[in-house]
């Protein structure tokens, strides 16, 4: 109930970006389908644009047009300044299911092995 409150309160101004940072983490799995499903109807009804930070690739899969994966950065000698993460992967997802399936081989294991595209 708390999470629909939150984005309806985001939706009273009428942004053309919402920001949605682990938005259903501690839902559980009944209640983080019905999200799911409101959060598709939601941004086909007002094509607004949603960047969703989220730990859980399939959930990155099924809802999104576009997946960016971020890593540590690792100490680089030619960038001793550098901080935060880095975009290590940009898969566009579409329904082009061969393209995201040579995506997701492209992964390394430990993020691979934990998705399954149909």
């Amino acid at each position: 109930m708390q999470q629909r409150l939150a984005i309806a309160q985001a939706l009273i101004m009428k942004p053309r970006v919402l920001l949605l940072d682990e938005p259903f983490g501690a839902l559980d799995p009944g209640i983080r389908k019905d999200m799911h499903a409101l959060l598709l109807e939601l941004w086909r009804e007002t094509r607004l644009t949603v960047f969703m930070v989220t730990h859980d690739l399939s959930e990155g899969f099924s809802l999104g047009t576009r997946l960016l994966v971020f890593d540590k950065v690792r100490l680089d000698p030619h960038a001793p300044g550098a901080y935060g993460a880095r975009i290590t992967y940009d898969i566009p997802l579409n329904s082009d299911r061969r393209a995201t399936r040579a995506a997701v081989d492209a992964l390394p294991v430990q993020l691979a092995g934990t998705l399954r595209i149909a």
